[in-house]
This record gives C-alpha cells, sequence and structure tokens, in this order.
C-alpha cells in the first residue's frame, strides 16, 4: 500500500499535458461537436481535445491509449499497442460510441469491435476531439455516448492558402523494445502554392509475451506454451487543393492491416486458439465551398474490410467476412445577419443555421452470417445563436430511418453561458444505436445450429436513449481549470442475447427443435448517473522550464430493469481515475501517466481469466534533445508496477515493457 501512495504521489508530480494551454483552450481551439464549428466554450458539451504537440510528448503508442486519461472514458482493451480495445464514454456499451476520421464514420458495420482500428499514424493526426454526450442529432446513429473525432493535419489545413511558396515538414518516430518489439511512425507533408501533399507509414510488430496454455492442462492443445504476438501496418496518402478564394478539394487514401492472436478475446471456450487477421481498403473526401455567410461541404468514404477469424484450425474452418461501407453527408450553413434577430436580444451578435442529409449503405458477405446489403441515413438541422453577454445556446433535430424504414426524431439542445473566469454548460438530447451485422445475422448461414450458440435478429429495433448533462469550467487563474460534470442517462430496448427456446424465434430456419440458443433481443432497459471531475495545471518556472499535472475521476453508477445487469450494459469502472504530470525543460522532459479503477471483478480458472476488484496502472516516459527541439532521444516504461491485469476475461494485458526509440521533426 506504501508503494502504491508513492507512485501517486510521484504521478502527480511528473506526467503529460493532455489539453493545449488552458488559457487558449475554451476560447481558440475550435470543435465541431455539433458539426458547427466553435470554440469549447460556446459548444455547451463537455469537449476535451488532445493536439499534436501532446501526442508526442504522451507515453502512450497508440489512439486507444490516448484516450485512457481522459474522465469519463472506459477502454477495455484484449492487448496493448493499439491491437484492439473496446471504448465506452459514461457508462455506455463500446457500440454505443462513434469513432469518425475527418468526419467520416469509421465503425465497422460487422462489430464494434474494430472501432479503434484507427488507419492513419499518429504523426498525421493533428487533432483528437472527445465529445461527451449524445451526438447523434448532428452525426447520425451510434453517438450515444459520445464521439471521437480524429481530425488529420491535413483535413485541418485544407482551407488555408499557401500561395507564398514551398514548404514541407518531416515526422518520424523510430522504436524497439523488449520481446521483440519494433515500431515505426513517420509522416511527410508537401505545399506548393494551393497544393498540399501528405504520406503516411505506420508499423509495429512483437514476438508477445509468452503465456501459459491452458488447453494443454486440459488435454486438448499439445502447445504448452502461446504467445500473443501481433504484426499490425498502415498507410495512408492525401492531396488537397485550394481551388480559388471559394473552393478546395480534400482526398485521402489508405491501407491498414492488422494480423494477431486473438485467443479468448471474444470466447472463454478452452478450445480457444484463436488467430485474426482484418485487412482494410478505404478512401475519403471532401469538397467544400466558403462564400462569406454560405458553407457548404461535401462529405464520401467508402471502406472495404475483410476479417478472416479461425478459432481453432482442428475443430472448423475459419470464418471469413467482408463488409462494405459507403457514406455520403452534404450540409451547407448560413451565417445571418444578427440584425434580423434583434427580437431575441439586443446583445445577439450570431445566428447560424446548418442543414443537412446523411446516407450509409452498408453491406456483408460472410461464412456465417450470409449475405446483406441494407441502407439508412437522415436529414438534420442545427442552429447556433450567441449573444455578446456570453450566453451560446445549440439547438438541433433530425429524422433519422434506420435499415428498417423506421423513423426516429431526435431533439437535442446545448447551452453554455461564459462569465470572466466560469463557463456554466449543460445539454440535453436524444440519440439511437442500430444493431450491427454481428448482432442481426451471427450464425444464420450455419445449418443445424448446435444448441447454445448465438443466433441473431434481423428485426432488431434500434436502441434509445435520452441523456442530460450540466457542469462548469472554471479557470480561478490563468493556469488552473477545474472541469466537474453531472451526466445522466436512461436508455431502452437495448441489445442484448438471451437464452430462448428455438420454438419461440420465428426468423431462424436453421434450429434444431425444442433447443436453447443465445437470441439477440430487445429486452433490456437501463440508467447510468455520474460524475467525471477534471482539474489541471500548467505553470511555467522560467522562459525554457514548465511544470503541468492533471487530475481526473469518473464515477459511473448503472442500474437495469432486469434482476442482473449483464455485462454487456454495464461492462465499466464504478471508480475511475487518472493522474499525470509533465515537467520540461529544453533539454530533459519526463511524463508519466498513472490510472486506478475499480470495477466489478471476474475470474475463470479454465483459460486463467481475471478481472481484478482493482488496479493501478502507470507509464513514464523520459526524453533528451541535446541537439534541440529537432531531435529527441526517450526510453518509455509501459505498466511500470508490472500490474497483473485483465480488461477482457481471459485476455491477459502487457505488463512490464521497456523500449526507446528516436523522434525527428522537420
Amino acid at each position: 500500500m506504501k508503494k502504491l501512495v508513492l507512485l501517486f504521489i510521484l504521478s502527480a508530480i511528473i506526467s503529460p499535458p493532455l489539453f493545449a494551454q488552458i488559457s487558449a483552450e475554451l476560447d481558440s481551439i475550435t470543435v465541431t461537436a455539433s458539426r458547427i464549428t466553435t470554440t469549447i466554450s460556446e459548444s455547451g458539451k463537455s469537449v476535451s481535445v488532445i493536439t499534436q504537440e501532446n501526442i508526442r510528448s504522451m507515453a502512450v503508442t497508440s489512439v486507444d491509449e490516448l484516450l485512457r486519461s481522459l474522465p469519463g472514458v472506459n477502454i477495455n482493451a484484449r492487448q496493448g499497442f493499439g491491437v484492439q480495445a473496446d471504448v465506452g464514454i459514461r457508462g455506455s456499451t463500446f457500440s454505443q460510441v462513434l469513432f469518425m476520421l475527418d468526419n467520416v464514420p469509421l465503425n465497422d458495420p460487422l462489430t464494434a469491435h474494430f472501432n479503434t482500428n484507427i488507419p492513419v499514424s499518429l504523426s498525421e493526426i493533428g487533432q483528437v476531439e472527445l465529445i461527451r454526450g449524445p451526438a447523434s442529432t448532428s452525426f447520425g446513429a451510434d453517438a450515444v455516448g459520445g464521439v471521437v473525432h480524429i481530425k488529420t493535419k491535413m483535413y485541418l489545413e485544407r482551407e488555408i492558402d499557401t500561395r507564398n511558396g514551398f514548404l514541407h515538414h518531416f515526422n518520424t518516430d523510430v522504436a524497439a523494445g523488449e520481446n521483440g518489439l519494433q515500431m515505426l511512425d513517420t509522416a511527410a507533408e508537401f505545399q506548393a502554392n494551393r497544393w498540399r501533399f501528405s504520406a503516411s507509414v505506420r508499423a509495429s510488430s512483437s514476438d508477445g509475451e509468452t503465456f501459459a496454455n491452458p488447453g494443454f492442462a486440459e488435454g486438448i492443445s499439445d502447445q504448452q506454451e502461446y504467445n500473443s504476438y501481433f504484426k499490425l501496418f498502415n498507410t495512408s496518402a492525401a492531396v488537397s487543393r485550394r481551388f480559388n478564394d471559394n473552393w478546395s478539394w480534400y482526398v485521402r487514401g489508405g491501407y491498414d492491416k492488422r494480423d494477431f492472436d486473438a485467443r479468448y478475446f471474444y470466447t472463454r471456450s478452452i478450445f480457444d486458439e484463436s488467430v485474426e487477421e482484418i485487412t482494410n481498403r478505404w478512401g475519403l473526401t471532401s469538397l467544400n465551398y466558403n462564400n462569406g455567410n454560405h458553407r457548404t461541404e461535401l462529405n464520401a468514404s467508402y471502406r472495404v474490410v475483410d476479417d478472416i477469424f479461425d478459432f481453432n484450425p482442428a475443430i472448423a474452418p475459419a470464418n471469413e467476412h467482408t463488409t462494405g461501407l459507403l457514406f455520403l453527408n452534404l450540409s451547407h450553413q448560413y451565417e445571418f445577419d444578427a440584425e434580423k434577430f434583434r427580437f431575441l436580444g439586443d446583445r445577439l451578435n450570431r445566428v447560424r443555421l446548418m442543414v443537412g442529409a446523411q446516407y450509409l449503405d452498408k453491406k456483408i458477405e460472410s461464412t456465417d452470417r450470409g449475405n446483406h446489403q441494407e441502407s439508412m441515413g437522415g436529414i438534420y438541422a442545427i442552429s447556433s445563436a450567441r449573444w455578446s453577454g456570453g450566453l451560446n445556446i445549440t439547438t438541433s433535430l433530425r429524422l433519422q430511418f434506420d435499415a428498417l424504414g423506421n423513423a426516429d426524431l431526435l431533439p437535442q439542445l446545448s447551452t453554455s453561458y461564459n462569465l470572466e473566469t466560469i463557463t456554466f454548460r449543460s445539454s440535453i438530447g436524444q440519440a439511437v444505436r442500430t444493431g450491427d451485422f454481428t448482432e442481426r445475422y451471427i450464425s444464420s448461414a450455419l445449418p443445424n445450429l448446435t444448441p447454445l450458440r448465438n443466433i441473431g435478429n434481423p428485426d432488431l429495433e434500434p436502441e434509445k436513449s435520452l441523456t442530460f448533462d450540466a457542469g462548469f469550467d472554471w479557470t480561478p487563474v490563468h493556469q488552473i481549470k477545474l472541469s466537474p460534470t453531472f451526466f445522466y442517462r436512461s436508455s431502452s430496448n437495448l441489445i442484448d442475447y438471451a437464452l430462448t427456446n428455438s420454438g419461440q424465434i420465428t426468423n431462424a430456419s436453421n434450429l434444431l427443435p425444442d433447443e436453447d440458443y443465445f437470441y439477440a433481443s430487445n429486452i433490456s432497459s437501463s440508467s447510468a448517473r455520474g460524475v467525471e471531475i477534471f482539474l489541471n495545471g500548467n505553470f511555467r518556472l522560467t522562459n525554457s522550464r514548465s511544470v503541468a499535472a492533471n487530475t481526473g475521476y469518473t464515477y459511473i453508477k448503472t442500474t437495469s430493469d432486469q434482476e442482473t445487469v449483464s455485462r454487456y450494459i454495464a461492462n465499466h469502472p464504478s471508480h475511475q481515475a487518472s493522474f499525470s504530470a509533465d515537467y520540461r525543460s529544453s533539454f530533459f522532459t519526463i511524463q508519466s501517466q498513472s490510472s486506478y479503477n475499480v470495477r466489478s471483478p471476474e475470474a475463470d480458472a479454465i483459460v486463467s481469466g481475471d478481472v481484478p476488484s482493482s488496479y493501478f496502472m502507470t507509464h513514464l516516459r523520459f526524453a533528451v534533445s541535446p541537439f534541440g527541439e529537432g531531435v529527441q532521444f526517450y526510453s518509455r516504461i509501459i505498466n511500470l508496477t508490472n500490474t497483473q491485469y485483465q480488461e477482457i476475461l481471459g485476455a491477459p494485458m502487457p505488463g512490464r515493457w521497456v523500449m526507446g526509440g528516436v523522434q525527428i521533426s522537420l
């Protein structure tokens, strides 16, 4: 216990500033919390921003690790280093979080387990926006708990005019570590006149840690041990063109491949010897028109994902799935003359209205789920008004159509009131989530399905929720900010698997008579309430030395109309604390990132599974810059305390890993 307290004190003195300077965060960083671009203080939402500078200095190796220290975010990973992780926000399920890249969705229609398969390098990311709370009225289905919007540097800069000559930027990060770990993350950008080009490569691989094979002890496998190996690779390239003062165009394409040990990622079966290979080809584009008060944007993307999941080659052939996702979004924003709205108050100084339409077409070809195609979309309107006295109001309304042709009307209201040192904010809104292809069609193409297997339900209705939150951001002095928030979410039609007799399942023809199966159904309602608190401070000691410290805490309580709250609905910590601090000088920097989680324990001796009731984690990063800011040599220690823990039962998380590398920026 004394060691734990000492580590808490150490981490409070030394870890990474996750946000931009406090004085700038609320007033100058722009976000798209409701598609209409505003500052954080105007949005009325609880928003956190991670900048490119933060990413380069943190003791992390992937986007899901970036999110771990943010209040309200729960990560359930199956492996480290960005292999695979489920992300929940404010007690939501992992399927209720929308991931976006450059204003297009990343959520794969097969399963939300792939949400954190981010297909760009860390070096190309310019900004990560975490928008807490419902956002379906602006972004569509699945944005129930919140939105993680990743914006590349090229997308953020696509409308900047570069007629004044030739510019170039180059960033690379090369590292190696224990267990054969090798990592490369590099990106280059060139600007000439009105053209911009960028390209990136990210590759990481490891032999993995060695674990005893439970199947060997049971006499099922002849392999005494297994390794948690992984091989990850992605490459991406983008072009943007500023045609004139009004028109700009941006296009990006890429390729992402993942090959990893997936044992106990999805099952607790003693026969599980899973490996998985995922290949993702994708492209997106944005066309923008900006002429004074008018702004129009067309976004389009298309993704093809191949997933080969081999549970155990001695038992059955591998499951193969190919999914496609076409996305289109067209929006137009108009800024009115505030004089025409003086009836709303003499101090009204800005009124903006956005209208838009969205379309998604999803398809799948699968050995066990069959071949399917379905479409969904919606139309929406968003308005934003700002008064010079500090009041901001954003309203939005969306008519959302699901794959069955049903329509839901989704309203949302966000308000903020800015005083000199404090911003009060509140929001209320509805959101929906539709079932993915796994929930709708799993095992539907397997003949004579054996009992107690999962079976999908093509008639699932969307999950629905209503969320309210209220909080404030207080900056008592220039260097310190306190942000507490209370939230409450009520959900209905939640999708879960319930043990059901085949005689009661009328939309599946491959079941055995009078046998029981786990049938996907809209069976549950639940409510989640909680508090999230964030306190951070940045202090400049001299012109070349600074210290930053950040502390976050989240409490969540989930209740359900079921006798027992299912793991699907409430697989999140009840208490979660994060600690970080950072010391920087012109030559030397040290950062730490720590967390403490309290959650419901689980155990399964057969698969060596153990989700502890509480666990503490800390990561450290040391760096020196002997030749100036352009070259930095660093060392990272992942899981300094060598904590043995699991977040998904059966899938052990990495113990202590030591790695070192060099970052070069030109």
